[in-house]
């Protein structure tokens, strides 16, 4: 809004369908992982809650690069089991 922009202005520079942008917007859908990159780009900043935990942590770091708990796994070298009881 302080952009001045129209829905498909903002899915155009996410790459979203102004669709997709008018389901997050009217709280029908949460963005996909693939897009929590794109939109934290286009934003500048976060404005998930704040993190409490070491879990929540990972899962904010995770998503905000569009990764499975898989990927991440792999990054930090551990097993995916071991990072989901973390």
């Amino acid at each position: 809004m302080d952009l001045g922009l129209l829905q498909r202005q903002v899915g155009q520079r996410i790459g979203a369908c102004v669709a997709t942008v008018w389901l997050w917007e009217a709280d029908r859908m949460a963005p996909e992982l693939k897009w929590w990159p794109r939109i934290l780009e286009f934003l500048g900043y976060d404005p998930r809650p704040a993190p409490k935990t070491v879990g929540e942590r990972l899962v904010r770091y995770r998503e905000a690069r569009g990764w499975s708990q898989k990927r991440l796994a792999e990054a930090l070298q551990v097993d995916p089991t071991t990072l989901s009881r973390w």
